[in-house]
């Protein structure tokens, strides 16, 4: 079970990773369309799901008869684990930011 989660989450910080990349490079995506950062995650993480043969239901023995249907909810939820890593992410920046100040005055 703990395999399934550090898996989860890794690929989750890669994609929220590689999205805020592209964000950075391309900062006119966000002006062009408010939601390209969520369809930029979404596509990531459904293409790693893919890559990866990555499927969260049949590890835990929900099978689909349709193909491919448990990658693809895969990764849907893992584009939705990156908005949960981001903000851990910017929470741990914000603090060591305010540590540095307190430190220096």
């Amino acid at each position: 079970m703990m395999d399934i989660l550090t898996t989860w989450l890794f690929l989750a910080f890669v994609v929220e990773r590689v999205t805020e990349l592209v964000l950075d490079m391309f900062p006119g995506i966000r002006e062009w369309y408010e939601k390209a950062p969520d369809l930029l995650a979404l596509a990531l993480s459904i293409l790693l799901a893919f890559g990866a043969g990555l499927d969260f239901f049949g590890m835990f023995g929900i099978p689909f008869s349709i193909p491919y249907v448990g990658i693809i909810l895969s990764g849907f939820c893992m584009s939705g684990g990156t908005k949960l890593v981001h903000d851990i992410i910017e929470w741990v920046a914000g603090k060591q930011k305010e540590l540095k100040e307190d430190y220096y005055m």
